[in-house]
């Protein structure tokens, strides 16, 4: 039996996938690159895009099952928010795009906003952020939108099973979806708002048993995505979030670590948790309940539910080795007389100057800026009594012929006195 082409292979919006990745490398809040530096990030819409795009068939291919294009019809043509462009914006000649079934589904992942279009046809330009139309795949709002994710979800399985059962109708389809859906969130709910669900019990044991059930026949039914180089876990985190069962792997052991941080430890531990007032007295004792006040707004007299268990232990065992360390060296960062502390020492390697009658240690800098952007410019200025030298910190430029460096090819020119020491006393003195 031939099987249509994947969408993939056939079409993609590029434009559109390249304008929201630009905008995706300088998200910072709630991106995965912020956990952990990785120096081959692929860029999320591209993933989220390739990862649908490959699971999908083309709707205008002949073999494409009918099911599938009844589900296009239904879901997605019948919304003016996927409605092909009337003048494709980034080409020279009017361009009308045809309103078919396929370019609907493109429109689906990528499609530049109103605004977006008639700037690119007026020739100007539009900010990254509203650049793609609210609703589509790859927007970076739409990574938690449930109306989206549902839509995606709900089509790669349309498009899996209609592949295993042909005979099988859009709608008889969709109603197994929602009931597999229906299963894991009701699941969810009865295990998560279960009071103290991290203390094992035959009630916890059982309704756990139960969710990883209901996910099992979910994600049985859908395909399955293996990135074997997964790198910084882009693949394996966005096939996870269309639902399929994702698996990612890599022999660098960083690379590894950072996937179970960013695929993994969420899916396990980021989930909603309740618990008694006495136990959670007994896990956080007062810093929670400081915590849990200034997150939600106040303690509650009976059980007390966290959105995200994760987050809040992540938050609360941070502060308290911030507070342990601060307990133990907090005396070596002292605040100024406006009450600034210092966040971080900048260390420079001291040589002793080789005149005999100076003596002076003297910091090896090449130079003293400490800041030199175009936006922000910051240096150290030097403050010398005798052979003491000290710092101020000061914004602005230097007069760097006024104020050349002390370490010239590895040579040292005393700021105290004007000698020079060689590289070579340099390490002999040391």
């Amino acid at each position: 039996m031939t099987k249509a082409k994947k969408l993939i292979e056939v079409a993609m919006p590029i434009k559109e996938i390249s304008a929201e990745s630009v905008r995706d490398k300088s998200i910072r809040h709630g991106h995965i690159s912020t956990l952990h530096l990785w120096w081959a990030r692929r860029p999320l819409p591209v993933c989220r895009a390739v990862i649908f795009a490959s699971l999908v068939p083309d709707p205008l291919d002949l073999e494409c099952p009918q099911a599938f294009r009844d589900a296009v019809q239904d879901l997605l043509a019948n919304n003016p928010l996927y409605a092909p462009y009337p003048d494709i914006p980034y080409t020279s000649i009017y361009d009308p795009m045809p309103d078919n079934l396929r370019n609907r589904l493109l429109m689906f992942i990528g499609k530049f906003s109103p605004a977006c279009q008639k700037n690119m046809l007026a020739g100007k330009t539009t900010p990254s952020k509203d650049q793609v139309q609210e609703g589509c795949l790859i927007k970076w709002e739409s990574k938690n939108d449930p109306t989206v994710l549902r839509l995606a979800r709900l089509l790669i399985w349309i498009a899996y099973n209609s592949e295993l059962r042909p005979e099988a109708t859009y709608t008889d389809l969709a109603v197994e979806f929602d009931e597999a859906s229906k299963a894991i969130t009701n699941t969810e709910t009865a295990l998560y708002y279960t009071p103290n669900r991290h203390l094992a019990s035959p009630e916890v044991t059982a309704k756990e048993a139960a969710l990883q059930e209901a996910i099992e026949k979910f994600q049985n039914r859908m395909p399955s995505v293996f990135d074997p180089f997964a790198g910084g876990g882009a693949i394996p985190l966005e096939a996870a979030r269309l639902g399929c069962r994702s698996f990612g792997n890599d022999i660098n052991p960083v690379a590894h670590i950072i996937e179970k941080g960013s695929v993994e430890f969420p899916q396990k531990y980021g989930k909603p948790i309740t618990y008694t007032h006495e136990e959670f007295m007994t896990l956080y004792g007062k810093e929670g309940v400081k915590l849990y006040t200034e997150n939600f707004g106040g303690m509650p007299t009976g059980n007390i539910e966290i959105p995200n268990r994760l987050s809040f232990d992540v938050e609360y065992y941070a502060k308290k080795l911030l507070a342990m360390t601060e307990a133990e060296v907090g005396h070596l960062y002292p605040a100024d007389e406006k009450g600034n502390k210092p966040i971080a020492y900048y260390w420079a390697r001291t040589a002793t100057c080789s005149n005999p009658s100076c003596r002076a240690e003297v910091p090896l800098l090449k130079q003293f800026y400490l800041a030199n952007t175009k936006s922000k410019k910051v240096y150290l200025n030097p403050i010398i009594h005798g052979t003491d030298i000290q710092f101020e910190i000061k914004e602005g430029s230097y007069d760097e012929k006024a104020l050349p460096g002390w370490n010239k090819t590895g040579n040292l020119i005393c700021p105290c006195c004007g000698s020079i020491t060689t590289s070579k006393q340099v390490r002999d003195i040391q």
